[in-house]
């Protein structure tokens, strides 16, 4: 999964951005996974995937305020 800015994710609907946040916190269990099995390359993915939650749920969370 791409990261993307949280300017671009603050045009997509509340639908769309969950639906973002439901493939984001898979790919991290993924990650997870590979990671403990030993086969992930990249480690420093783990941590990107988490900031890709961390930014969803908190356009998520803006958009509620409106």
């Amino acid at each position: 999964m791409k990261t993307q800015k949280a300017t671009d994710l603050r045009s997509l609907d509340t639908a769309a951005l969950t639906e973002k946040l439901g493939e984001a916190k898979d790919a991290l269990f993924q990650k997870k996974l590979q990671h403990s099995l030993g086969k992930l390359e990249d480690s420093a993915s783990i941590r990107e995937a988490k900031r890709e939650i961390a930014r969803l749920n908190t356009v998520i969370t803006e958009k509620g305020n409106r």
